[in-house]
């Protein structure tokens, strides 16, 4: 997913100076992306102007080996589908059965594998964490904090208290956080995000709990791909810290690499609708 949003949640108190919220949030961006593993429990909203897809996701990531099991619920137009997918690294496989019609292009073989990393190379995002499943990749923009914070009050996430901050990603910072080794892909992956956001900046809604974990991402987005407009909503809360299982992935002999052809034609899929401002 290359987007986001923010469903506003409720709070309390006045908001508080720009530089202390940034550092908590940056703070706890930190903390989050070293603990072993946490549950993912979300909610996605995604609009096209003529219809819009609700979806609820859910599932484990192992964080030290970035590995997972991510199911997905998504309703339009009355039609429902759930896909489940394990996350390996950059791989993600799904079960072809899942997918209508899919069944006819992989000759029979049960499992579909994308590699997310040549794929978002395709699409010039490459040095960024893209996939659309992972929630590592949300939480490590929260390093890339600006100068616009707001410690927005208290609230309770589940039945954990926490702090309601709402701040600003500046994706230009983002770049520069990266290794020094990964700093020029990263430019021009923020580059080619940028003009699909056709912003400099991305508005997020962030809880953090007293053990600087973050417990909840709020954010919304809109994007242009091919001269057509998204808006994407999503509220991500993490749970259950901790070490988590390592899906056992599925033996080539029974995959299908949809990679290549999934790049050929990101490649002629015209990204944004003007200049980022």
């Amino acid at each position: 997913m290359l987007a986001a949003c923010s469903i506003a949640a409720g709070g309390c108190g006045a908001g508080q100076t720009a530089g202390p919220a940034a550092d908590s949030v940056a703070r706890a961006a930190d903390v989050t992306a070293r603990v072993p593993g946490y549950r993912i429990e979300a909610t996605m909203d995604v609009s096209t102007g003529t219809a819009t897809v609700h979806g609820t996701m859910s599932g484990t990531m192992n964080t030290g080996r970035r590995a997972g099991v991510i199911t997905t619920h998504e309703t339009v137009a009355g039609h429902s589908l759930a896909l489940t997918e394990m996350l390996s690294g950059t791989a993600v496989y799904m079960r072809a059965a899942d997918l209508p019609g899919v069944t006819q292009i992989t000759g029979g073989k049960p499992w579909l594998k994308i590699d997310l990393a040549h794929a978002a190379s395709a699409m010039g995002l490459s040095g960024l964490q893209t996939g659309s499943s992972d929630p590592a990749q949300f939480v490590d923009y929260l390093r890339a904090v600006g100068a616009r914070q707001t410690r927005v009050g208290s609230q309770t996430v589940g039945s954990v208290a926490t702090t309601h901050y709402r701040v600003t990603i500046d994706l230009d910072r983002y770049a520069r956080l990266v290794p020094a080794s990964d700093r020029s892909s990263a430019r021009t992956g923020v580059a080619t995000l940028e003009s699909i956001l056709g912003s400099h900046t991305l508005p997020m809604d962030v809880w953090i709990d007293a053990h600087r974990l973050v417990r909840r991402m709020s954010f919304t987005l809109s994007e242009c791909v091919a001269d057509h407009h998204l808006r994407t909503t999503m509220t991500m809360n993490l749970v259950d810290f901790g070490p988590q299982p390592i899906p056992r992935t599925p033996a080539a002999s029974q995959t299908y690499d949809l990679t290549p052809l999934l790049a050929s034609q990101m490649k002629k899929v015209p990204l944004g609708c003007g200049t980022a401002a």
